[in-house]
């Protein structure tokens, strides 16, 4: 073997040597440095796993968070409908009061109006009688030539007055 090993360019006491070398360097990098870099390397995964968990946790929150504010404003949304179409029945009513009133009143001058022009027709009549009463008298008194008593003359004016045609 050894003779294969020369062959091949290998020298067994430096590939001994060397091996030797190599394991004590491994001994001592695996007792010093891969100790320390096992650690940082698991600290600094523990690091990420933590982190993701807060991530997520952050995330589940944050869902949370948005469930609730879409249920806000959908509350928020059909509260101010309510209100708004409280508001609208409300001028409806109020709408209906004034129309109802504005008719109550208007239906109220009408009566008075009416009630004044038939106080005016029947002041107008009761005038146009006495004009009438007095121009019957002023002709009879000329056809007769003679001045009447007021019972005579009241029973003239009566008899005028309705010979005249009714204009109610």
């Amino acid at each position: 073997m050894e003779s294969l090993l020369h062959s091949l360019g290998i020298d067994l006491s430096a590939l001994i040597l060397q091996s030797i070398g190599f394991l004590l360097l491994f001994l001592i990098l695996k007792r010093y440095v891969f100790g320390q870099v096992s650690a940082v390397i698991e600290a600094r995964k523990k690091e990420i796993q933590d982190r993701m968990a807060k991530l997520e946790a952050d995330q589940k929150e944050l869902d949370q968070l948005h469930r609730e504010v879409k249920q806000k404003l959908a509350e928020i949304e059909m509260e101010a409908r309510s209100r708004v179409q409280t508001a609208i029945d409300d001028a409806n009513t109020q709408r209906e009061k004034i129309l109802g009133q504005a008719a109550q009143e208007s239906e109220q001058v009408l009566t008075k109006a009416r009630q004044e022009i038939q106080r005016e027709k029947n002041r107008a009549i009761m005038e146009l009688r006495v004009q009438a009463g007095d121009l019957a008298m002023q002709i009879a008194g000329r056809v007769l030539d003679a001045e009447l008593d007021q019972a005579r003359h009241k029973e003239v004016i009566d008899g005028f007055i309705d010979q005249l045609p009714s204009s109610n």
